[in-house]
C-alpha cells in the first residue's frame, strides 16, 4: 500500500474492543501518575532507530537538499549519527553537506520546520522523551506509551469489510553514558483467538486466547566512535530505495541477531548473522523431483551478511554480499565478516544460497536524487547450461524543493523488477524467507512493480499526497525453485498468466510538531486484472505519545 503517512497499526479487533480500552485508561493512567514524579528526560543511550521511526522522510529530504550529510543506505541507523549529522547543519560552522561548489539551498518553511523537529528529538530529546525517566550520572532509563487507532472500512467484489485497529505499545531504553545502552519495544493487542500455540526457535508472536504481545525491537548495542556491536532483535534494510530494496528490504518481521558495524571516515562496513524462521509449504512434497525437504530436526535456517559503503558527498556507492544456510550451529566461516562468503562455499557447501548487491545513491543537483539496485542470485557463466539467470533491478528518481516559490513538493518515479527463481533454491529451505514474507522485493520472483508518488505540503505540519502504483506477477513463486527436466526456463517476462493490479490512493496527513499527535485520512481505489476483482478502501487514524 501506498501512504503519505506512517501510522503504527495492529491487526483487527472486535469482541474484545472494550477490554482494550480498559487496558490503555489503565496505562494511562499509571504512567501519566509516574510522570508528574519524573524530572526532565536524560539524555538517550545508544540506539537505533527503527525503520518505521518519523525521522527517516525527513532525513532523506535535507539530504537530498544538501542540508545534512548522513548516508542512509543502512539502516538503522544510529541516533548518534543523527545528532552528529544535526550539529553539523544547525551549529555554528553552517557546513555544506554537498561539499564544495554547491551552494547552499534557500530552506522552506517545511524544511525549517524539519530541522527543528529533527533538533528537538536528537539535540535536546523533547520529542520522543519517555513519560517516566529516572537518570542517576551516566545511568539512564526511560519508559514512554505510544497509541494508535485505525478505522477501516473497505468493499470488494468479494466482500465488505470493517475494522478498527488499536494498539497499545511502549518501548524501554537504558544505558550508560554514550558507550552501553539496551532498547526494545512492546505491542499490545487483545482480540479473537486465531490459532494454537507454535514453539519455534526465534519464533514470531501468535494470538493465543485473545491476546497478542509482540516485541519487535529488543537489543543490547555496545557503541565508540569508530565501531559498535548490537545483539538481540533488530530490523535491518540495505540499498537505497523507497519501494523497492531487493536484498534485505525492511518488510520482514525483525530478525535475532548479531551485528557489527565499523567506520573510517567515507568507508564503512556492516555485518550481521541472524535466525531465520522457517515455514514447511506444500510445495516441498508436490514438486516430485525428489529434494523432498532436507531440514534435520536440529537444523536452523540462518542468513549471514557484510556489506561496504563508500559514502561520497554527492555519491554513495554499496556493495554487499549475503548467504542463507542450515545447519545445526552457526558456522564460523559465515560469522567472520572477512571472509568472502562465496569463496568459503565455493568448494565446500553447494547447497548454500548466495546473494549480492550493487547500490548507488547520487544527487544530481540540489533536490534531485537518483538511485539504483542490481540484486544478483545467480548469473550463468556457463551459457550451455539449462539453469536460468536470477536477478532483479530497481532504479528510481526523486525530487525535493518548492517549485516557483510555492509550496513543498516531493515527487517519486521508481520501477522494480525481479526475475523468475530469483530468491528461490534448490534446497527449499533456503529461499530468502523470513516468517512467511520476503526478505527481499516485497512481491518476490517473477514480478515488477511501478510507483508514482506526489507529495505537497501546504504548511510544514500538513501533507496531501496522491499515488499510483501498478503490480504484476507471474506464476513463479520464492517456494518453487528451478529444477532441471520439470521445469524449463521461460523467457517471457512476467511468466505465465499475469496478476495485475493497479492501485491509486489520495492521502491526508498532520504531524505535529511536539510529535505527541499525528493524523491521517487515506482513500484507495485498486483493480486486479487477472482475477477480475476491484474495489476501494477508506483509513481514518490517529495516534499520539504519552
Amino acid at each position: 500500500m501506498i501512504s503519505c503517512c506512517r501510522m503504527r497499526t495492529g491487526s483487527a479487533f472486535h469482541t474484545y474492543a472494550g477490554r482494550v480500552i480498559v487496558l490503555i485508561f489503565l496505562v494511562v493512567l499509571v504512567v501519566t501518575s509516574a510522570a508528574g514524579q519524573a524530572g526532565a528526560a536524560p539524555q538517550r543511550t545508544p540506539s537505533d532507530l527503527p525503520l518505521d521511526h518519523w525521522g527517516y522522510p525527513l532525513l532523506e529530504r535535507l539530504r537530498a537538499r544538501g542540508v545534512l550529510a548522513i548516508d542512509l543506505t543502512t539502516r538503522p541507523i544510529a541516533r548518534s549519527a543523527v545528532r552528529a549529522a544535526l550539529e553539523t547543519a544547525v551549529g555554528g560552522s553552517q557546513v555544506d553537506a554537498l561539499g564544495a561548489g554547491w551552494a547552499r539551498p534557500v530552506l522552506t518553511a517545511r524544511e525549517t520546520w524539519m530541522l527543528e523537529r529533527l533538533r528537538a528529538e536528537f539535540i535536546t530529546g523533547e520529542i520522543d522523551a519517555p513519560a517516566v525517566s529516572i537518570s542517576d550520572g551516566q545511568a539512564s532509563l526511560g519508559f514512554g506509551v505510544e497509541l494508535s487507532v485505525l478505522a477501516r472500512t473497505a468493499q470488494g467484489d468479494d466482500s465488505d469489510e470493517m475494522s478498527m485497529d488499536v494498539l497499545a505499545s511502549y518501548d524501554l531504553w537504558g544505558g550508560f553514558g554514550d558507550v552501553v545502552g539496551f532498547y526494545s519495544d512492546v505491542d499490545i493487542l487483545l482480540h479473537g483467538q486465531e490459532g494454537e500455540r507454535v514453539e519455534r526457535v526465534s519464533g514470531r508472536a501468535r494470538t493465543w486466547r485473545g491476546i497478542t504481545a509482540e516485541s519487535e525491537h529488543a537489543y543490547f548495542k555496545l557503541e565508540r566512535p569508530h565501531f559498535s556491536i548490537a545483539i538481540g532483535r533488530r530490523g535491518p534494510a540495505w540499498g537505497r530505495s523507497n519501494h523497492g530494496r531487493l536484498l534485505i528490504s525492511g518488510d520482514a518481521p525483525t530478525f535475532d541477531q548479531l551485528d557489527a558495524s565499523f567506520s573510517l571516515g567515507r568507508l564503512s562496513f556492516h555485518a550481521l548473522h541472524a535466525l531465520v524462521e522457517y515455514t514447511d509449504t506444500w510445495t516441498e512434497d508436490d514438486l516430485g523431483d525428489g529434494l523432498g525437504d532436507d531440514l534435520g530436526d536440529d537444523d536452523n535456517i540462518m542468513i549471514a551478511g557484510h556489506r561496504m559503503v563508500v559514502a561520497g558527498d554527492r555519491l554513495t556507492i554499496g556493495l554487499s554480499e549475503l548467504v542463507v544456510y542450515s545447519d545445526i550451529t552457526i558456522d564460523p566461516v559465515y560469522l567472520n565478516p572477512l571472509v568472502p562468503y562465496y569463496l568459503a562455499q565455493h568448494n565446500q557447501r553447494e547447497d548454500d544460497n548466495i546473494f549480492w548487491l550493487l547500490d548507488f545513491d547520487w544527487i544530481a543537483a540540489t533536490g534531485h536524487e537518483f538511485y539504483g539496485e542490481f540484486l544478483v542470485d545467480d548469473l550463468q557463466y556457463e551459457r550451455y547450461t539449462e539453469n536460468p539467470d536470477k536477478y532483479g533491478v530497481t532504479m528510481g528518481y526523486t525530487f525535493y524543493g518548492a517549485p516557483a516559490g510555492r509550496f513543498d513538493l516531493e515527487f517519486t518515479a521508481e520501477y522494480s523488477q525481479v526475475r523468475k527463481w530469483t530468491y528461490t533454491h534448490k534446497r527449499i529451505e533456503h529461499r530468502l524467507e523470513h516468517d512467511g514474507v520476503p526478505i527481499g522485493f516485497e512481491l518476490g520472483p517473477d514480478s515488477d512493480k511501478v510507483t508514482l508518488m506526489a507529495i505537497a505540503h501546504p504548511s510544514p505540519a500538513w501533507s496531501i499526497g496522491a499515488g499510483y502504483v501498478s503490480r504484476r506477477s507471474g506464476e513463479g513463486s520464492i517456494r518453487i525453485p528451478f529444477v532441471k527436466g520439470i521445469d524449463n526456463p521461460d523467457t517471457r517476462f512476467p511468466s505465465g498468466d499475469v496478476l495485475r493490479t493497479d492501485e491509486v490512493s489520495l492521502c491526508l496527513a498532520y504531524d505535529g510538531l511536539d510529535g505527541g499527535t499525528r493524523g491521517s485520512l487515506e482513500l484507495r481505489w485498486y483493480n486486479a486484472f487477472g482475477c477480475a476483482t476491484d474495489g476501494w478502501e477508506i483509513r481514518a487514524g490517529i495516534g499520539f505519545r504519552i
